[in-house]
């Protein structure tokens, strides 16, 4: 038995480390957690707009690649998720969860092309498995799970093709490939972008390039004319009133604090992690890329990069956080090639020391008893329904507004609407606001506050409990729900 383990040690920690990534997406995927503001936004359009429509401009200030939100639609209508809350939740998230899962396989196939070692594949599969942003949008109802994994699908496309080997049939499939991830993901464009500038640089048979070219360049003509023209442009004043201060200024002033707050961001709630020495490491690794003749790798991650950073300063994409989360496999891979050093004892260790922290995240996130997104505006709309008079009016706080019309198409509560959307050109308050309510019942609906250290929600309970006489309270973390009278 001893024999047979040593022998087969690199193939059982392998299936391990998949195992462990696997569960730690599927207990956040089972534990079907409300939907959160961004969640419930996307959601009500799913619910409410027929599927051309998902082509048009999205309520909410939403934006999602089209064939990620009918597919969703889809699900939603076979699995009649219309007429069933927890089931509509889990279904709407059922595609991040199955491509981030798909991801990790995926990348396993990327880091094959990459690294001769198989102990550097196996802590490259580590990190990306123990990722707590990856892990984290396995659940959630956005697309961003779908850039990770088509930016690996896309980087795997690029070092598939070989123009001396594949045939005008293989050109072609692979460039239907590249053409078609664009309708999934966003982010997933400016791989390929980079990916075509890099095969550009090889000027190897022109030709079989354009034929390559050809099918993406059909594809972004048809998704800018039918796509991008009605949603992007309709959506673009509000998308850049919300990101303004996440767009690279064209000094480059800020470029610096960006990735420092993406970088952290990246390996967010991961203990102890030591952001100084993963830079040393990154850094290498690049080196060791260039001196190991690995010139793709190295022009499509810096052309990614620069593209990503160019449509940022043009402010047609924000240099933020989750919008380029498919930067985090690239960074992790940079991050492993440190163990390609002369050195490699010193190399190992140094990814040891910084693959602790995240199996220390991976057991706390094991032994959570609940799994959560800071919002329980579905718990709120279960309670509410149950109580609510006909004559109670409900107050809905500035960001809840969304959570409020998404869950209810479940619950379909009939009663009167009043908002606290306070507008600051005016000096007005949310205490401004509700000063103005009338005698009466009220449930206060407040899921959701965007604003630091949840100040608008403790201003409300601050009024509710100085001005009227408070019935019914419960909080958790930014989410309250009240039910007042205003005598």
């Amino acid at each position: 038995m001893i024999n047979w383990v040593k022998k087969n040690i690199y193939g059982i920690l392998f299936a391990g480390i998949l195992i462990l990534g696997f569960y730690l997406r599927l207990k956040g995927f089972l534990s079907n957690p409300s939907l959160w503001h961004d969640e419930s936004a996307l959601g009500w359009n799913i619910l409410n707009k027929r599927y051309i429509e998902l082509f048009d401009k999205l309520r909410f200030l939403q934006i999602a690649p089209p064939l990620f939100l009918i597919f969703t639609k889809i699900m939603v209508f076979i699995t009649d998720g219309y007429s069933h809350v927890f089931r509509c939740d889990m279904v709407l998230r059922f595609l991040p969860f199955v491509f981030g899962n798909l991801s990790m396989i995926v990348f396993y196939f990327v880091c094959k092309k990459l690294f001769e070692s198989k102990w550097s594949i196996l802590a490259g599969m580590a990190f990306i498995a123990m990722n707590p942003v990856l892990i984290n949008y396995c659940f959630e109802f956005k697309p961003y799970s779908l850039d990770v994994f088509a930016s690996l699908v896309a980087i795997l496309v690029f070092y598939s093709i070989d123009f001396n080997r594949n045939n005008l049939k293989q050109i072609f499939l692979y460039g239907f490939i590249l053409a078609i991830l664009p309708w999934f993901s966003f982010g997933c464009a400016f791989v390929i972008a980079a990916g075509f500038l890099a095969l550009s640089f090889k000027k190897e048979s022109p030709k079989l390039f354009i034929y390559l070219l050809s099918l993406p360049i059909i594809s972004g003509f048809i998704y800018l004319n039918l796509f991008v023209s009605k949603s992007y442009s309709q959506n673009s004043n509000g998308m850049l009133g919300f990101w303004h201060d996440y767009f690279v200024k064209s000094d480059f002033s800020n470029i610096y604090q960006l990735v420092i707050d993406n970088f952290n961001y990246f390996f967010s709630n991961v203990p102890h992690f030591s952001f100084f020495i993963a830079a040393i490491a990154i850094i290498v690794g690049f080196v060791i890329f260039i001196k190991k003749s690995e010139i793709l790798f190295v022009q499509i991650t810096t052309l990614t990069f620069a593209t990503l950073i160019f449509a940022s300063v043009l402010k047609y994409y924000p240099f933020s956080r989750r919008m380029i989360i498919f930067l985090i496999p690239i960074i992790i891979l940079y991050l492993v090639k440190i163990t390609d050093i002369k050195k490699w004892c010193l190399g190992a260790l140094i990814l040891t020391f910084l693959l602790i922290p995240h199996f220390i995240f991976a057991y706390d996130f094991l032994t959570l008893p609940n799994l959560n997104k800071g919002d329980f505006s579905r718990e709120m709309m279960f309670i509410m329904s149950k109580h609510i008079a006909n004559y109670d009016t409900v107050v809905i706080s500035e960001g809840s507004n969304t959570d409020f019309f998404y869950y209810n198409n479940f619950f379909r509560l009939q009663n009167k609407i009043e908002f606290l959307k306070p507008d600051k050109t005016r000096q007005e308050t949310n205490t401004k606001l509700l000063n103005n309510l009338r005698k009466g019942s009220y449930w206060i609906f407040a899921s959701y506050d965007y604003s630091p250290q949840f100040v608008n929600n403790k201003e409300i309970k601050i009024w509710a409990k100085s001005n009227s006489e408070v019935e019914f309270e419960v909080s958790a973390t930014q989410s309250t729900l009240m039910r007042v009278i205003i005598h």
